[in-house]
């Protein structure tokens, strides 16, 4: 028994790790890597994660502090009490600081980007009157050009999203990697009976067997549970990241702010969400409401996909229950977001500057696609 599992446990480690991180290498080998300017912001934008991971983590050590949840949940009287308590405690504080940090990054990245079409006009400008004076009749502008059709609000937001995801997976896949190789031998219940199962670590190693855990020890490899769930957050932090785009793209066109206005968006987004969740479904307006709307999804989604993984770590065999939910809520934001967004996820000026290339740039369209 312990030869076989030793055997067969790179395999699983490898295969599993490809689909923890095969959406997010995908786009990043693919659609990123290829272009300087979105592997820069990919790589922000998995700093973003961590700064959140770094705040989620500081704000359940204090909740945990204050009501001490994991002393509470060694007592039977409250022990359900508790459990919901440390679950609210780590997902919604969670769920709004990524949503805080998110908009944040979106807004300083609009920020830089200011700058930069700033810089790029001037250059323009500049190209233009050196020709006239010099009766030059050559392009004037096709880097320019390249330039700003790669920062557009699709492909900016798809190299976020991706970089984000990227950590996000890493740290929830790296867990159970790190508890896969720990080096154990234990057994839950009767090794020969059909309950009984090998829980220990250590089979990256050989000093063990594959990792089984009470939440998915019946029904497959935690290595296995863990990727599919990375996988699927990847999938939603690439979608989150983009409606966070979409959303701050309306909201800061009408009206600016600073980390208080951010701060109001996460909540102000749920109430237009609530309020407007039917136009999701006959596209989200290109306004402001529908900005907050966009925002609103986001937050929802965000907590409905976090709650729907209580029963993997609290129920036996619960990711028999989380899994599918978690795919349901991965489908349904996926359909939210074309139906919402579709037609003009790009802002106005964006889609106006890149019909202009598509009409009059000709040469410089046919070898600088639009992401």
């Amino acid at each position: 028994h312990k030869k076989l599992t030793t055997m067969t446990a790179p395999s699983l480690t490898i295969g599993t790790a490809l689909l923890a991180f095969s959406p997010t290498l995908i786009l990043f080998f693919l659609i990123i890597l290829p272009k300087p300017q979105l592997t820069i912001l990919s790589v922000v934008a998995a700093f973003a994660y961590l700064l959140s991971a770094f705040g989620s983590s500081l704000i359940w050590l204090i909740l945990n502090a204050i009501f001490q949840f994991s002393t509470n949940n060694n007592e039977d009287g409250n022990n359900s009490i508790s459990s919901i308590g440390a679950l609210l405690a780590l997902t919604v504080p969670s769920v709004l600081i990524q949503c805080i940090v998110r908009m944040q990054f979106v807004k300083l990245y609009f920020g830089v980007e200011d700058v930069i079409r700033k810089s790029v006009a001037k250059h323009e400008a500049e190209t233009t009157q050196a020709n006239n004076n010099n009766n030059s009749t050559q392009e004037e502008h096709a880097e320019t050009n390249a330039l700003q059709l790669q920062l557009n609000d699709l492909s900016c937001s798809l190299a976020s999203g991706t970089g984000y995801a990227l950590l996000h997976t890493l740290f929830l896949f790296g867990t159970l990697l790190a508890s896969e190789s720990h080096e154990g031998s234990n057994y839950y219940g009767n090794l020969n009976s059909a309950s009984g199962y090998y829980g220990g670590g250590g089979g990256s190693t050989g000093h063990g067997g594959t990792l089984y855990q009470y939440s998915c020890g019946g029904v497959m490899p935690s290595l296995m549970n863990g990727a599919l769930v990375g996988m699927m957050f990847s999938v939603l932090d690439v979608f989150w990241m983009m409606l966070t785009f979409f959303g701050m793209r309306r909201r800061l066109r009408s009206r600016r702010g600073g980390v208080a206005a951010v701060v109001g968006g996460c909540g102000g987004g749920m109430l237009s969400f609530l309020r407007e969740m039917t136009s999701f479904w006959k596209g989200i307006d290109d306004s402001t409401q529908g900005g907050n709307a966009a925002l609103g999804l986001v937050i929802v989604s965000h907590l409905l996909a976090s709650l729907v993984l209580a029963p993997n770590g609290t129920i036996e065999d619960g990711c028999k229950i989380s899994l599918p939910s978690l795919a349901g809520v991965v489908v349904l934001v996926a359909v939210l977001f074309f139906r919402g967004v579709k037609g003009h996820f790009l802002p106005m000026d964006q889609r106006a500057r890149i019909e202009e290339l598509r009409l009059g740039g000709g040469g410089m369209m046919g070898s600088h696609h639009v992401e």
